[in-house]
C-alpha cells in the first residue's frame, strides 16, 4: 500500500527575482528579419532600464514581472571555472520579451565582476511555445540563444559572459551578436518545438509530422543546412484525412505523427523522437531512414480497432531522456526513458541498434509499471506528469535518481526517488511504490504565511491587547520582512487598494514619501473614512486592522500569482534541483535532520519508517531508534504549546524575552518558577492537553531524561563533517538563498527551543515528582535551553532586519559598490535591500571549508556554517560588542539602538551605549554609560586590542584607554565636543583634571584646562572658565583666554560678574583688553558700554586718575560722535561731566588731572589723509579746574538752546579757553 502521506527530506528556498540595483537591468529591442505588412520594420534599440512601480496596474504587474514560459540553462563546468555558469530565463509581456539572469551561487575569489545584469530582450513577434533553446559554444566564453517567434522567424544571439557582468560589454552594434533567418521550410510549415543539440545543429518539429535538421559549419555562419525526416510522403489522400488525425494547439492543427519531444543519440547517428500518437521513433541521421518504433507503453498496434486513438496533449513538456550510462543492461549501447501520460507510466529501454525495427530496442523492465504514485501522494485521481529528470548514480544504475514535477489543478509538486534500475522486479516494485520523497514548499506560500506566528492575520487580539499592540507597526514588520514581498508586488496593491477611495478623499493621502509612508497614510485615510466629530479610539483600531486585512488580501491575491510553478530544472554537475514559478527561483535543498522530524512527525511515529525516511533521520551519533525518539519529543512539545490558549503565547513570549534580554540575579530554579507563574501555565493545561502529550509521546513522560531534552537541543547544531578548503566568493543569488535558508531555520530552531522550554517548565512544576524520572534534571536543561535561545534571538533580529548602508562581502561585490557610490553618491543610502546579517558577515560566507558533493545539502550545510561563524570564536557578549560596535560605524543608530536591548552590562559594552546615546542626542544618558564603564576602561584592566577588534576607536585614540582615568575622560569629552554638547564637555575635563596626578603630563592639564575653559565659556559658565584660566601654567594661552573671557562676559552683559573675579596678577592685562575694546568701538549708543566697565572695573582697583582717563575719552567721543548732543534733553554729556568731576574730586588737589590725546577736530588740515592724524597728534593735560569750565559751558549752550539762541561760531572756538 502506498503512503497516504508524502514523506518530506526536500525544501524549498524561495529567492525574489528582483533587479539587483537600479539600472542594472538592460533592455534589447531586437530588429526583426523582414518588413512587417505596412513595411517598416523595428529598429534595434539598448537602453538602460529604470524600474518604476508606482502606478503599475494588476496588468502591468503581469507584464512584467510574472512569467508564462521559464526554464534554467546550466552550461558545462571545465577546469576554466566558468562564470556566470548558470542562467534563468523568463518569458515575459505576452510573449514578447525574454528576460535572461545569471543565477550562480558562488565564483570563484579571483574574479573581479559580479554577472549581476539583467538581460530583457524584446521581439517584434511573441516567441512560441516551446521556442526557445539555448547551447554553449565551444570557442567563446558565451551563451547562445535560439528563438522561433510566431512570424516564424529564427533568432540567433550570442550573448558574450561581459553582458551580464559590465554594462559597457553589450553597448555595441546589437546585429553584431544579434542574427535572424527564415528557414525555407518555415513559409509552408509552422515550427512546434525547438531542441539545440549544441551551437551549430537544431532540431525542430513541424506541424506536419516532419523533423527539421539545421546545420552550419561555424558559429558565425548565418547560412543554415537543412535536412528533413518524415516517414509519409506528402499525397492527396493525406490531405482529405488530414482532419480526423490531428491535435489541436494554439490555432495550429498538429499532425498526429508530429513530435513532441527531440533528443539526438550519444552516438550522434540517431534522431528519437517521441509523437503526438503516443510512439516512440528513431531517425538515422545520415539516410534520413526511419529505424525503430514502439508504443510508449510496448502495447501491440491497434490501428484496425475502432477504439478512438489516443493522442498526448501538445502541450505536454517531457516526454523522454536519452541516457549514456556505462554498462548497459543486456547488451544496450544506451537507454532511453520515455513518459506516457495515458497511464502516467515510464519505460527504460535499452538501445542495440537503432535501425533494426524488430530488435534494435527492448523494455529493460517489462514487469515493472513504472508508475509514480502521484495519486496517492497527491490525494487526487486527476494529474498530469510536467517534466521529470533522470540523474544516474555514481555507478550507473545503482543510486540513480529520478526527479518529477506532477501538477493537479492549480496545486503542483515535486517528487524524487533514488531506485537501482537492476534490482529484481518485486523489490523494484516496491520501491516505486513506496519510496518517492516530496518537496515542502517552505514558508513563504499562502499557506506558510498564514502559519507564520508573525501574521497580525492570525493573532487573536482582544480590546485590552489591541490597546497595548501597535497593529500597523505589527503589519508594516510582517510586509516589509527582508524577503518576504518584492516592492513590486507591493506598489501594485497599493495602487489598487488606493482605488477604492474617495477621489476627493485621495487627494489628501501622500502620494510622495516612502512605500511605508504611503501604505500607512491610504489605511489610516481608510479607516477615517466617514468619520467625523469626536472619533472612538477603539473603534478606529478597529478600522485600521480590518483595512490592513483588506490590503494584505490585495498582497496576498499577487504573491499568490507570484508561486505559480513554471519548470523543474536540473544541474548534472552540482546534482542540484530547481524550481522555476512565475515570480520566484526555488533552489531545492535537502532538510536538516529538525526539518525531517518536523515535517515527517506522523510518518516517524509509526513503527515502520521508508528507507528515504530512514536514511534522513539517522546519524553517525544516532540510530534510527534514537531520532524516532527525539522527532516524537520534539512533536509532542510543538503540539503541547500549540494547543495552549493564545494569550499564553504572548505572555510567555514576553516573560522569555525579560529572561533572555535582562541581567538576573535569582537562582536558576528562582527564574524557571517566575516564568511558570507569571504564565499561569498549570491553568492551561487540560486533561485532554496532557492526554494529548502523553499520546504524540508514545510512552510515559517520566520516560523523558536530561539526555533526551540535551539531544533534541544538539539536533540544531551542525554535524561535523569532512571538508574541503576553496577559496570562492559568493554571488549574489547565493547570498539571498543563505539568507532565505539562514532565516527558515533560525525561525524554526527558536520555536522548537520555545516548545521544549514550555514541556520543561510544566514538567519542572506541575506534575508530580514520581511523575517525572529521576534523570530528568530541568534545571540543566533551562540553562541550555536560554543560552541557544539568546544566540537565536540575536541572529533572528540580525537576518531579519535591513540596514542602509550596504557592505561588500567579496572582491566583486567591492567594485559594484563602488559604482554604486559613484553613481548614488548624492543619495543617502545605496538602491539595495541587505540584511544586518547580509551586511556584517556576508564577506564570511566563504571564509570556512564546506564537504565536497554536498548535492542538495549545499544550502543547508552552508547557511547553518554561516550561522555558526557569528559565535564560533568568540562568546555571546563578545559577538554582540561586534555587531553593536558595526552598527555605529555604519551610522545605523536607529538600529543600534533597537539593537541595545541584546548588549549586556560589560565595560566595554556599557562604553559602546555610551557612543549610541550621543549619536542620539541622549547625552545625559551617554554620561552615565561613559562615567559607569570609566574606571575598567582606565586602570589597565582592560585591553582595547582584545574588545575592539573591529578597530572602532581610531589609531590616535588608542592611548586614551588603560592609561588613567585623565586621558579617558578627556577622550570622552572630546566625543560629546563633536557633538556640540559643551555642558557635558566641561563635565568630563573636570573629571579629567580631578584625577590628575603628579606624574601626569603637564600638556594633558593644559588640554583639559582649555577645553574646560572654551566648553564653560560656551555654556556661560563664566565662574569655572575663570577657575580654567587661572590654573593656566602657560602664559600665551593664559593671555589669550582671558581675552576670551572679558570679551563674552561683556558680550552676555555680565559686567557685575566680571568686575567680582579678583584677576590676581592679570589686572593690568584685563585693563589693557577693556581699554582696546573701548578704542575699537564704533558706536557708543548701541555696543556695549565697554567705557563705563572699564572705568566701574579701575575705580573698583582705587585707580581713580585712570577711570577718570576713559570718562574723558569716552566725553570726547560723544561731543564728536553723537548725534544727541544738540538735544537739550539729552544728557548723556553733562552726567559724563558731572561723574568725571566727582572722580578727578576723589583724589588730591595736586593730582587732579590728566593726560588725553589732543581732538582731532582742534589741529587736523582736511588734506590729513587716513591714519596719519593720530601719529601727529600731541598729549595735553587736563584738569579739574578746566573740565568744570567745559561743564559750565555745556550747561550755558544747553541753555541758550532753550531760550532759541543758537550760535553760529565753528566749535573749534569753544576750545580755545584751554
Amino acid at each position: 500500500m502506498a503512503n497516504s502521506e508524502a514523506t518530506y527530506i526536500y525544501k524549498e528556498a524561495r529567492l525574489n527575482l528582483e533587479p539587483a540595483y537600479p539600472g542594472s537591468t538592460i533592455s534589447f529591442v531586437l530588429p526583426a528579419h523582414s518588413t512587417s505588412t505596412f513595411g517598416s520594420r523595428s529598429q534595434p534599440k539598448r537602453s538602460i532600464v529604470t524600474e518604476k512601480y508606482i502606478d503599475q496596474d494588476e496588468d502591468g504587474f503581469a507584464k512584467r514581472h510574472l512569467a508564462s514560459e521559464g526554464s534554467m540553462f546550466f552550461r558545462r563546468q571545465d577546469k576554466r571555472d566558468k562564470y556566470p555558469r548558470s542562467f534563468l530565463w523568463r518569458i515575459l509581456d505576452n510573449r514578447k520579451e525574454l528576460e535572461i539572469q545569471s543565477t550562480d551561487l558562488d565564483q570563484d575569489f579571483s574574479h573581479k565582476f559580479e554577472a549581476n545584469l539583467t538581460l530583457l530582450l524584446q521581439f517584434p513577434s511573441p516567441i512560441r511555445p516551446f521556442g526557445i533553446a539555448f547551447a554553449e559554444p565551444e570557442d567563446c566564453d558565451a551563451l547562445t540563444v535560439f528563438a522561433i517567434t510566431t512570424a516564424n522567424e529564427l533568432y540567433t544571439l550570442t550573448l558574450h559572459r561581459d553582458f551580464f557582468m559590465k554594462p559597457a560589454a553589450s553597448d555595441i552594434d546589437i546585429g553584431d551578436w544579434c542574427k535572424t533567418s527564415s528557414p525555407t521550410p518555415f513559409t509552408f510549415r509552422i515550427p512546434y518545438r525547438l531542441v539545440a543539440v549544441n551551437v551549430n545543429e537544431l532540431l525542430i518539429s513541424l506541424d506536419d509530422g516532419s523533423i527539421l535538421r539545421l546545420v552550419r559549419s561555424s558559429r558565425g555562419n548565418v547560412v543554415w543546412t537543412e535536412n528533413f525526416y518524415k516517414q509519409n510522403t506528402w499525397s492527396l489522400r493525406n490531405m482529405i484525412w488530414k482532419g480526423q488525425n490531428t491535435v489541436r494547439f494554439n490555432n495550429l492543427d498538429l499532425d498526429a505523427s508530429t513530435a513532441a519531444a527531440l533528443a539526438l543519440s550519444p552516438d550522434g547517428k540517431h534522431i528519437f523522437s517521441v509523437c503526438l500518437n503516443h510512439r516512440l521513433r528513431a531517425w538515422n541521421v545520415g539516410t534520413g531512414r526511419p529505424g525503430v518504433q514502439r508504443d510508449l507503453l510496448d502495447e501491440p498496434d491497434r490501428a484496425n480497432d475502432k477504439v478512438a486513438p489516443y493522442f498526448i496533449g501538445p502541450s505536454q513538456s517531457t516526454l523522454q531522456a536519452v541516457l549514456n550510462i556505462p554498462g548497459g543492461v543486456d547488451g544496450a549501447l544506451y537507454h532511453i526513458i520515455t513518459y506516457s501520460p495515458k497511464q502516467h507510466q515510464f519505460k527504460f529501454w535499452g538501445v542495440r541498434d537503432a535501425d533494426n525495427v524488430d530488435l534494435g530496442i527492448f523494455d529493460v523492465q517489462p514487469d515493472v509499471a513504472f508508475v509514480p504514485p502521484v495519486d496517492d501522494l497527491m490525494n487526487t485521481t486527476v494529474w498530469n506528469l510536467e517534466e521529470f529528470f533522470f540523474n544516474p548514480g555514481p555507478s550507473g544504475w545503482r543510486g540513480a535518481e529520478i526527479w518529477i514535477r506532477a501538477r493537479s489543478g492549480p496545486s503542483s509538486k515535486v517528487y524524487s526517488l533514488r531506485f537501482d534500475l537492476n534490482e529484481e522486479p518485486t523489490k523494484l516494485a516496491h520501491v516505486w511504490k513506496h519510496e518517492w520523497v516530496s518537496v515542502d514548499p517552505g514558508p513563504l506560500t499562502v499557506d506558510g504565511l498564514k502559519r507564520n506566528p508573525a501574521n497580525p492575520v492570525e493573532q487573536e487580539l482582544d480590546t485590552l491587547e489591541l490597546y497595548k499592540t501597535d497593529i500597523t507597526e505589527q503589519w508594516l514588520d510582517f510586509l516589509f520582512f527582508p524577503g518576504r514581498f518584492t516592492t513590486a508586488s507591493l506598489e501594485t496593491a497599493l495602487l489598487v487598494y488606493r482605488r477604492g477611495l474617495d477621489l476627493k478623499r485621495s487627494g489628501h493621502v501622500a502620494a510622495k514619501g516612502s512605500l511605508k509612508e504611503r501604505i500607512c497614510a491610504t489605511v489610516s485615510a481608510f479607516a477615517a473614512i466617514g468619520k467625523t466629530g469626536t472619533v472612538d479610539y477603539n473603534e478606529y483600531e478597529d478600522n485600521v486592522t480590518a483595512q490592513w486585512q483588506v490590503f494584505y488580501g490585495l498582497v496576498k491575491d499577487l504573491h499568490k500569482r507570484r508561486g505559480e510553478s513554471l519548470s523543474l530544472a536540473f544541474d548534472y554537475e552540482t546534482d542540484m534541483p530547481w524550481l522555476v514559478l512565475s515570480d520566484y527561483l526555488s533552489a531545492i535543498r535537502k532538510t536538516n535532520h529538525a526539518e525531517t522530524m518536523s515535517l515527517n512527525a506522523a510518518a516517524l511515529a509509526s513503527t515502520h519508517l521508508n528507507r528515504p525516511l530512514r536514511n534522513a533521520v539517522k546519524s553517525e551519533s544516532r540510530t534510527v531508534a534514537e531520532s524516532q525518539e527525539l522527532a516524537r519529543l520534539l512533536n509532542a512539545a510543538a503540539t503541547f504549546r500549540r494547543n495552549l490558549p493564545v494569550a499564553f503565547h504572548r505572555q510567555f513570549q514576553r516573560h522569555v524575552d525579560g529572561e533572555l534580554l535582562q541581567p538576573q540575579s535569582l537562582s536558576v530554579y528562582d527564574r524557571m518558577e517566575s516564568i511558570e507563574r507569571s504564565c499561569d501555565l498549570p491553568s492551561q493545561v487540560s486533561d485532554d492537553d496532557l492526554s494529548t502529550l502523553v499520546e504524540e509521546l508514545g510512552t510515559g513522560v517520566k520516560e523523558l531524561t536530561t539526555d533526551m531534552f540535551l539531544n533534541a537541543i544538539q539536533l540544531l547544531s551542525q554535524e561535523n563533517q569532512a571538508r574541503t578548503n576553496q577559496k570562492r566568493q559568493i554571488a549574489r543569488f547565493g547570498l539571498s538563498a543563505l539568507v532565505r535558508v539562514s532565516q527558515e531555520t533560525l525561525e524554526r530552531n527558536y520555536e522548537i527551543l520555545l516548545d521544549l522550554l514550555a514541556l520543561v517548565l510544566f514538567m519542572q512544576f506541575d506534575l508530580e515528582e514520581e511523575d517525572i524520572s529521576e534523570d530528568f534534571d530541568g534545571s540543566e536543561i533551562f540553562v541550555e535551553i536560554i543560552n541557544q535561545l539568546k544566540d537565536y534571538t540575536v541572529l533572528k533580529w540580525m537576518a531579519g532586519t535591513a540596514w542602509s548602508h550596504q557592505s561588500p562581502t567579496g572582491p566583486s561585490s567591492e567594485v559594484t559598490m563602488k559604482t554604486l557610490d559613484e553613481t548614488f553618491k548624492n543619495s543617502r543610502k545605496l538602491p539595495i535591500t541587505q540584511t544586518v546579517f547580509e551586511g556584517i558577515y556576508g564577506h564570511r560566507s566563504t571564509n570556512f571549508p564546506l564537504p565536497d558533493k554536498l548535492k542538495t545539502k549545499l544550502l543547508t550545510v552552508w547557511s547553518r556554517e554561516w550561522i555558526a561563524e557569528v559565535f564560533k570564536e568568540q562568546n555571546f557578549d563578545s559577538a554582540i560588542e561586534v555587531v553593536m560596535g558595526i552598527l555605529l560605524l555604519q551610522r545605523e543608530y536607529d538600529l543600534a539602538f533597537e539593537f541595545s536591548k541584546f548588549v549586556q552590562e560589560g565595560n566595554w559594552a556599557m562604553y559602546l551605549k555610551g557612543r549610541m546615546y550621543i549619536a542620539l542626542g541622549e547625552y545625559t544618558l551617554a554620561s552615565v554609560c561613559f562615567q559607569k564603564a570609566a574606571y575598567n576602561l582606565a586602570l589597565g584592566m582592560f585591553s582595547l586590542d582584545d574588545a575592539d577588534t573591529i578597530n572602532f576607536i581610531p589609531l590616535d585614540q588608542r592611548d586614551s584607554f588603560s592609561e588613567g582615568l585623565s586621558r579617558y575622560y578627556h577622550h570622552v569629552l572630546g566625543l560629546f565636543e563633536k557633538a556640540k554638547a559643551h555642558s557635558f564637555v566641561a563635565d568630563f575635563a573636570k573629571l579629567g583634571l580631578s584625577n590628575l596626578v603628579g606624574t601626569e603630563e603637564e600638556t594633558l592639564k593644559t588640554e583639559l584646562l582649555s577645553r574646560l575653559f572654551s566648553a564653560s565659556i560656551q555654556t556661560l559658565r563664566f565662574d569655572e572658565a575663570y577657575s580654567a584660566l587661572t590654573r593656566h601654567t602657560d602664559v600665551s594661552l593664559r593671555k589669550s583666554s582671558l581675552q576670551t573671557l572679558v570679551t563674552t562676559m561683556v558680550q552676555q552683559s555680565q559686567p557685575q560678574a566680571l568686575l567680582k573675579f579678583p584677576f590676581l596678577g592679570l589686572t593690568n592685562d584685563v585693563d589693557t583688553i577693556l581699554a582696546s575694546l573701548c578704542y575699537n568701538t564704533l558706536n557708543l549708543s548701541s555696543g556695549p558700554p565697554y567705557h563705563q566697565i572699564l572705568y566701574s572695573f579701575r575705580i573698583s582697583r582705587n585707580d581713580f586718575r585712570g577711570a577718570a582717563s576713559i570718562l574723558y575719552e569716552r566725553l570726547q567721543r560723544l561731543k564728536s560722535t553723537s548725534s544727541k548732543v544738540h538735544d537739550p534733553a539729552d544728557e548723556s554729556l553733562t552726567h559724563c561731566y558731572l561723574t568725571l568731576i566727582n572722580t578727578l574730586s576723589s583724589v588730591g588737589e595736586e593730582e587732579a588731572y590728566i593726560l588725553a590725546e589732543q581732538r582731532l577736530d582742534e589741529t587736523a588740515p582736511p588734506q590729513w589723509g587716513i591714519g596719519k592724524a593720530k601719529k601727529m597728534l600731541k598729549r595735553q593735560i587736563v584738569t579739574l579746574e578746566t573740565i568744570r569750565k567745559e561743564y559750565q559751558a555745556e550747561l550755558d549752550r544747553v541753555a541758550a538752546i532753550e531760550n532759541g539762541h543758537f550760535p553760529f561760531v565753528d566749535g573749534g572756538d569753544e576750545m580755545d579757553i584751554l
